[in-house]
C-alpha cells in the first residue's frame, strides 16, 4: 500500500470522528499556542530591554570609567598610548562636572550637570539632537528638556539664545591639584541645539570649552575599536596598564541569561498545556485502536503488512500533531502581533515610538514545528506498537 493512501486513509478515520478529533486537535492548538505565545512574549521583552541598554554600534565600543581616576589620571598622554593599541580607531575623551546656567535676564541659576566632548564622543555615545545640532567647536551648547522645563522655555524660543554658565572644575581635572576646585563664573555660550533626555538637568558643551579654563585630565574615555572581535583584545591591553573597563556586551550577556530563565518559566506553562494534551491525543488513539481491533484484524487477514499498519495509526497521529502545531504555532504569531500592533497603536498615539514585546525569531518557529511533530510521533507510537502485535485470528472474534 502506498504511503499517499495510507495518508488517506488516516484522515479519513479522523474525518468519521469530527467531535473527537477536532477537541483533541484543539487541545494540540492551545498547547503549541501558548507556547509560541508566552515564549515570543520573552524574546520580545528581551530585545525591548537590550535596545534600550545598546545598539549595534556600542558593540564596537569599550568605556574607560571615572572610577580609574582614583589610580591613574586620564590625560592626553593615556590617551595617545591607548591610540597606539592595535585596531584602535578613536579615542574620545569626556569631562563631567557639575556647574550652573542661567537666563541674561535672570538671576537666579539652574543647576546642571556638564558634559564637555567633542564630536566623536557624541557619536559613540549615539547622542542626537532633537532640535537644532550637537555642540561643535565654537562656544554654542546643547541643553535637554529638563533643562528646558526649569528655564521656562520651549526649544524654539531657547536656540539663539546666549546663557551664562557657571563651572566648578574639580580640582582632579587640573595641573595642580593642591589648589582645590576652581570656580569659572560667567561664561557667555549660545544654545544651539535641545536633546530629548529630561531624567536631570544636562549641558553638553564643546570639550575646549572646559580645557580653555584650566580642565587638563578627562573623567573617562570611550574607545572604538574596528571590530567587536578586538574588544576583548582591548581590554586586556587596558588591564596591563592599569585601567578598567566597561563593555555594554557583559550587560547585554547579563539581560540574555536573566531572559532565558524567563523564557523557560513561560515556556514551561505552555508546556503543561500541550503535556495535557498529548495525553488527551494518546487516549484518543487508544480508544480508536480498541474500536478498530476487528478491522485491523480484517486488514490482516487481507495481507496488509505490519509496517502499514504502524504507518496508518503512525500518520493518524502525525496528522494530529502536525494540524496542532502548525494551527497554534500560527494562532500564537498572529495573537503577538496582534498586541504588537494595539501597543504601537497606543504608543504613538502618545509620540513614542515603535512598540514590539513579541517576537518569534525563525529558528524557534522551526523548533515548534518540529516539536509538534515528535509530540504527535510519540503520542501515536504505543497505540501503534499495540496493533501491529494483535492475532489476526484473535482480532476478528474480538466483541
Amino acid at each position: 500500500m502506498r504511503n499517499l493512501t495510507i495518508v488517506k486513509i488516516a484522515a479519513k478515520n479522523l474525518f468519521s470522528h469530527r467531535l473527537r478529533s477536532t477537541l483533541t486537535i484543539a487541545g494540540v492548538i492551545i498547547g503549541i499556542g501558548a507556547i509560541v505565545f508566552l515564549v515570543s512574549l520573552g524574546y520580545g521583552l528581551e530585545q525591548l530591554v537590550t535596545n534600550q541598554v545598546a545598539n549595534f554600534n556600542a558593540f564596537t565600543v569599550v568605556d574607560v570609567p571615572s572610577a580609574n581616576l582614583t589610580t591613574m589620571k586620564l590625560d592626553d598622554t593615556v590617551k595617545s598610548k591607548i591610540l597606539n593599541f592595535g585596531h584602535v580607531k578613536k579615542v574620545a575623551p569626556v569631562i563631567n562636572l557639575a556647574g550652573r546656567i542661567k537666563k541674561s535676564s535672570s538671576a537666579s541659576a539652574t543647576e546642571t550637570v556638564i558634559t564637555g566632548a567633542e564630536s566623536d564622543y557624541w557619536q559613540m555615545a549615539d547622542l542626537a539632537a532633537q532640535s537644532g545640532q550637537l555642540p561643535g567647536d565654537d562656544n554654542g551648547i546643547t541643553v535637554n528638556q529638563a533643562v528646558l522645563t526649569l528655564l521656562g522655555e520651549n526649544a524654539q524660543s531657547l536656540i539663539g539664545q546666549t546663557l551664562s554658565l557657571d563651572l566648578i572644575i574639580p580640582k582632579e581635572l587640573l595641573a595642580d591639584e593642591n589648589s582645590g576646585n576652581k570656580a569659572v563664573a560667567g561664561v557667555a555660550v549660545k544654545v544651539v541645539g535641545v536633546t530629548k533626555d529630561s531624567s536631570q538637568p544636562v549641558v553638553l558643551v564643546p570639550l575646549k570649552l572646559l580645557t580653555e579654563h584650566g580642565a587638563v585630565k578627562y573623567s573617562s574615555f570611550k574607545i572604538k575599536v574596528d571590530d567587536k572581535n578586538s574588544v576583548t583584545g582591548l581590554r586586556t591591553q587596558l588591564q596591563d596598564i592599569g585601567l578598567s573597563s566597561e563593555y555594554v556586551g557583559d550587560t547585554v550577556s547579563q539581560i540574555s541569561q536573566f531572559f532565558s530563565f524567563f523564557r523557560a518559566i513561560l515556556g514551561a506553562f505552555g508546556l503543561i498545556a500541550l503535556v495535557v494534551a498529548a495525553l488527551g491525543a494518546f487516549n484518543v488513539l487508544t480508544i480508536s485502536l480498541l474500536e478498530r481491533i476487528r478491522e485491523v484484524g480484517l486488514f490482516k487477514a487481507l495481507g496488509m503488512k505490519n509496517k502499514e499498519i504502524y504507518k496508518l495509526f503512525m500518520a493518524e497521529s502525525l496528522l494530529i500533531g502536525i494540524t496542532g502545531g502548525v494551527l497554534g504555532l500560527v494562532i500564537g504569531e498572529l495573537l503577538g502581533l496582534t498586541i504588537n500592533d494595539i501597543l504601537t497603536y497606543l504608543a504613538q498615539r502618545s509620540g513614542a515610538d515603535t512598540v514590539t514585546v513579541f517576537l518569534t525569531p525563525a529558528y524557534f518557529a522551526v523548533a515548534v514545528a518540529i516539536f509538534s511533530v515528535a509530540v504527535g510521533f510519540l503520542t501515536g507510537w504505543y497505540p501503534a506498537r499495540r496493533a501491529v502485535k494483535l492475532n489476526p485470528l484473535d482480532a476478528l472474534r474480538y466483541e
